[in-house]
């Protein structure tokens, strides 16, 4: 064949190649509608993007624009959303500064019915990875600090546990209304179950710094913390300063095999009244957080008092107060008793002398009616007598 029809048919094939290859992959074009900002996300979230990280994002569409891309996307025939990325390159996707299409959530503002009661959520288009670049500068992002004064988190909360895996605790001493001896060092003893305890990071350069994360067995990789405030008293319903506390201890080592965790209280804690608390948290100091919203407390409180010698003084000194108070009570019914058989006696008393005087006043009583009988029979006599000798003398 001729050179020339040879290079017609080659400049043919390769305008037919170019016609029918889209413009740009699907999922190119769906990354790049959804590039975001802000800092380090960690294992999941990666760093969110260069604009918002250094303070501004101007180098991210706004919400209606990525809609819109999206919009158009879709219309072009991306129906369903790519694979993740980490199926080809999982290193890839955690330097990144795109979201993954397989990532974003589509939940709606919660209001769809209405409900009454309920508020709208805000709704985001790419998983507010742009939310804190809006507070900028005035409001910082947190970057791993804790700043005092405010500030706006990017990094995403990460893996939530089963509601198997839901952490508790529960103090084991002091426990609840102990007295316990002031001014003695003691060890503050905590049962956890429903979490691995002993990871913890740098507080003052990690803060919220990572997604949370769950071990092999679902669980939740963290920490506990314990504080005690003082309180008026045990029955105080004062709201407490959260600013300000008596002690607070982050506890890094794991349980031990009965799940327990110990604190130790050097020199002990002056005399008075305390409330003593736990705050379970992952591993850069957030919150523990679980799947469900209704659960019990994650967390345990205890109500305690310290007093010089403690419990066994108190004790000791109750049932001294006690026996004394007991002794008195026996004293005073001893007295009574005493007084009650005095009085029942000189009733006794009483009711005998009287017995024989209402006996003798009988005896007498019986003997007037009998003296008042033979006085009648007397008078009678007498009278008759009498009537007679008139009668007599009438005679006469």
């Amino acid at each position: 064949m001729h050179s020339s029809s040879i290079s017609f048919f080659a400049l043919l094939a390769l305008a037919l190649s170019a016609a029918a290859s889209p413009v740009a992959p699907r999922q190119a074009v769906a990354q790049n509608e959804l590039k975001a900002g802000g800092g380090k996300g960690g294992k999941f979230g990666g760093k969110a993007g260069k604009g918002a990280g250094k303070g501004g994002a101007a180098g991210a569409a706004p919400p209606a624009a990525a809609a819109a891309g999206a919009g158009a996307a879709n219309a072009a025939g991306a129906a369903a959303a790519p694979p993740p990325a980490a199926a080809a390159d999982p290193q890839a996707l955690q330097t990144s500064t795109t979201i993954d299409p397989s990532v974003i959530q589509t939940t709606d503002d919660g209001q769809n019915p209405p409900v009454d009661g309920q508020s709208a959520a805000d709704v985001s288009k790419n998983n507010f990875a742009n939310a804190c670049a809006l507070g900028l500068p005035q409001v910082p992002i947190t970057n791993g600090l804790q700043i005092t004064t405010g500030s706006c988190n990017p990094i995403p909360i990460g893996q939530i546990p089963s509601v198997d895996n839901m952490p508790s605790s529960k103090f084991q001493s002091p426990k609840n209304l102990d007295t316990i001896a002031s001014n003695v060092t003691f060890n503050i003893v905590l049962a956890t179950k429903g979490i691995q305890l002993g990871t913890f990071t740098n507080a003052q350069k990690t803060y919220f710094g990572n997604p949370q994360k769950l071990n092999g067995a679902g669980q939740i990789i963290g920490h506990t913390h314990i504080v005690m405030e003082t309180i008026d008293s045990l029955t105080t319903t004062a709201v407490t300063d959260p600013t300000k506390f008596f002690f607070f201890k982050g506890v890094n080592t794991a349980q031990d095999a009965q799940g327990n965790v110990q604190v130790e209280v050097t020199g002990g804690v002056s005399p008075g009244a305390y409330r003593m608390c736990t705050i379970v948290s992952s591993a850069t100091h957030q919150p523990a957080i679980v799947p469900v919203a209704q659960h019990g407390s994650l967390d345990d409180c205890v109500y305690f008092t310290a007093t010089p010698g403690g419990a066994a003084a108190a004790g000791g000194a109750a049932a001294a107060g006690g026996a004394a108070a007991a002794g008195g009570a026996a004293a005073a019914g001893g007295a009574a008793a005493a007084g009650g058989a005095a009085a029942a006696g000189g009733a006794a008393a009483a009711g005998g002398a009287a017995a024989p005087a209402g006996a003798a006043a009988g005896t007498t009583g019986k003997a007037a009616k009998g003296g008042k009988a033979a006085a009648g029979k007397a008078k009678g006599a007498k009278g008759a007598q009498a009537n007679g000798a008139k009668g007599k003398a009438g005679k006469a």
